[in-house]
């Protein structure tokens, strides 16, 4: 079955079926790569994608009119109830990132629930991905960076990422490991991974994770208890 890769903003992601890109929501610009491809193509330009694409309806002319026959006044209400409903919604929305803000800018303002909810939350405030890495002709992994990027509020000690490296058959031919240090709030570093001489893509896991500021002490092969409101607390 064929298999296609994802270029997401920093590297290639993937591999991915048709039906699989299908659930990533691509649209006519997203760029797409393919083994047999020397180069990254726009999935608008590939025909076997068309039919998956999110379409996104252009804005109507101004002359459209609807078929629907309604009344002048009614629809005078709706929009000023959309609009008083807009305008409530982006003043909470201003006051809650502002909270938050004050929050992140001092520490001691920073409670218990809020570093529990972070805990929680953590394998998707950490996200792990690629460059855009090279795949040998006839097989096999190099000049592959990992990135770290910590969207949290607070400095990370220690994240351990494993690296399985892909076969053909979607069997795993070899995992290495890589420990990343000290990644401060709101930002990120990349590590060099090994070359591999198999392999056609790679799959990422979080395997540890570790916070002093939040107590925080995750690791990926330990089950959490069903029923622990706060599973990666440190003991």
């Amino acid at each position: 079955m064929k298999k296609y890769y994802l270029f997401n903003g920093q590297g290639g992601i993937g591999p991915f079926t048709k039906e699989e890109l299908r659930e990533q929501k691509i649209n006519k610009d997203t760029l797409i790569w393919s083994e047999d491809w020397d180069e990254w193509i726009k999935a608008g330009e590939i025909d076997e994608l068309k039919i998956i694409l999110l379409i996104i309806p252009p804005p109507p002319k101004h002359n459209f009119k609807s078929p629907l026959i309604v009344s002048k006044k009614f629809n005078f209400i709706k929009y000023l109830v959309i609009a008083i409903s807009l305008l409530a919604f982006l003043t909470i929305a201003s006051k809650v990132i502002s909270e938050y803000n004050t929050n992140s800018d001092n520490p001691d303002l920073e409670s218990d629930t809020h570093k529990m909810q972070t805990r929680n939350n953590i394998t998707n405030l950490i996200q792990v991905t690629t460059n855009q890495y090279s795949i040998n002709t006839f097989g096999g992994i190099s000049n592959l960076d990992i990135i770290v990027t910590n969207n949290t509020v607070y400095n990370l000690d220690q994240i351990t990422v494993a690296i399985d490296y892909i076969k053909q058959n979607d069997g795993i031919y070899k995992t290495e490991y890589l420990t990343f240090n000290n990644i401060p709030a709101h930002q990120n570093k990349s590590l060099s991974a090994p070359d591999s001489d198999r392999g056609l893509s790679v799959k990422l896991t979080k395997q540890t994770i570790t916070a002093a500021a939040i107590n925080l002490c995750f690791d990926n092969n330990i089950t959490p208890i069903i029923g622990d409101p706060d599973p990666f607390r440190c003991n």
